[in-house]
């Protein structure tokens, strides 16, 4: 049930009255609000919520009302709802589980404010509409992770997830733009001022933990299972993703030069049905061969690198079916708080199996190896996508440039390199 509440100053004079309600009308569905200056306003709007099953009412912006003129039952093909959901269903060269999820994103954070709007019209669609709508992204908790009792991590927003949402939003406006003929003269999300991915506190990379190898050791000790030990020496000493790492099997491992080489070529991908398949990685870049240590070799043929068939999985389900990440997060969370516990992991660090593939990336970067080979050896597509997550951890960049500036201010040559 939505409820109307009466917000007081300091001196006890109601200021204003807030309508709020859990999206859906679950228990946990997110918290939603609204405010109005008068009560009467206030229990129109609750009763619309209500109506709406406890969705945003159907052409309202916040903190501006209704939007939504009325579209003949000619021009239906122009209502967002109908109009979006057509251009995604159509898009050509995307996996069915992205199509999956752009739909999903825009059932759940686009269609109940623009659904009903008419995409050709200046007034439903414009930087005064977007704005509004942008800043309740800002104000939206999500859950991202869960509290060690079990119960949801409630955070607001992060800055990457409010830029594609209105990504979303302005490729389907842009279509509008490009449409032959034009539904519209521009596309007003291009004036929209999105918040920063690196604010404080706010963007997705904020929780990444790096690990060192003490701890690593120390975590893989908690470990009850032998399988998921070597899972994590495997996962850290190669730092493949959990996609990538689920799907290998003894064919993905090759002898090249004297030595034995990972060729991640197989990654699990969803295949917008609610299943998943084994397919190429995603990108090119992803597709990739690493040489691997005599300690992931070591673990790979405990694991039946010499003796099983060549497209056997190594990590599977107690039925050999595909293994869930969930399956294992479970296994591995019990062993971070063992970890804790024994004093061989501080009390501060939450780490995710994810950040094994960073702690990998540290560990190389720490020892002086340039950004460029861990891209490859992590697959990224784009270099900046290396420098801006482990750039930081550059331990020669300080000593040089302050060497370099010590050098200017005192008057001193340049120190030349060699290059041989």
């Amino acid at each position: 049930m939505a409820a109307v509440q009466a917000r007081e100053n300091r001196a006890g004079e109601i200021t204003s009255y807030r309508v709020k309600w859990r999206l859906g009308g679950s228990r946990g569905g997110d918290w939603q609000g609204e405010t109005f200056e008068d009560e009467p306003s206030a229990q129109v709007f609750k009763d619309a919520v209500e109506a709406a099953s406890h969705q945003w009412p159907a052409g309202w912006v916040k903190g501006r009302g209704y939007v939504t003129a009325d579209i003949g039952s000619g021009d239906d093909r122009y209502r967002f709802r109908t109009y979006a959901t057509r251009i995604i269903n159509d898009r050509t060269g995307i996996e069915e589980h992205y199509r999956k999820a752009c739909l999903g994103d825009l059932e759940r954070w686009i269609f109940p404010t623009f659904g009903e709007c008419d995409v050709r019209s200046t007034e439903h669609f414009s930087s005064d509409t977007i704005r509004p709508w942008v800043r309740k992204l800002e104000t939206t908790l999500v859950r991202r992770g869960g509290m060690p009792d079990g119960s949801p991590k409630m955070k607001p927003m992060s800055p990457k997830t409010i830029r594609n949402l209105h990504g979303l939003l302005s490729g389907i406006l842009k279509e509008a733009v490009q449409s032959e003929p034009p539904l519209r003269n521009r596309n007003p999300c291009e004036l929209t001022r999105l918040p920063r991915v690196d604010d404080d506190g706010a963007d997705d990379d904020e929780d990444i933990e790096f690990l060192t190898p003490a701890e690593v050791e120390g975590i893989i000790k908690c470990l009850r299972s032998r399988a998921d030990q070597l899972m994590v020496t495997i996962a850290y000493g190669t730092g493949v993703r959990w996609g990538e790492l689920t799907a290998l099997a003894p064919m993905c491992v090759i002898e090249s030069g004297g030595h034995r080489r990972l060729r991640v070529r197989r990654a699990w991908k969803k295949d917008g049905k609610g299943g998943y398949y084994i397919g190429k990685p995603k990108t090119k870049r992803s597709r990739r061969t690493l040489r691997i240590s005599r300690t992931v070799e070591a673990a790979l043929v405990e694991l039946g690198l010499d003796r099983l068939p060549g497209d056997q999985l190594f990590f599977t389900g107690d039925k050999g079916q595909r293994l869930h990440y969930s399956t294992f997060g479970n296994h591995w969370h019990r062993a971070v708080a063992k970890a804790k516990a024994d004093g061989t992991l501080p009390k501060e660090k939450n780490p995710t199996p994810h950040d094994l593939r960073h702690s990998h990336a540290a560990a190389l970067i720490s020892a002086g190896h340039g950004l460029t080979y861990v891209q490859r050896r992590l697959g990224h597509e784009s270099i900046k996508t290396t420098s801006d997550t482990y750039g930081h951890l550059l331990p020669e960049t300080d000593d040089d440039a302050m060497e370099t500036i010590e050098r200017s201010l005192t008057g001193q040559r340049p120190r030349l390199r060699s290059v041989s």
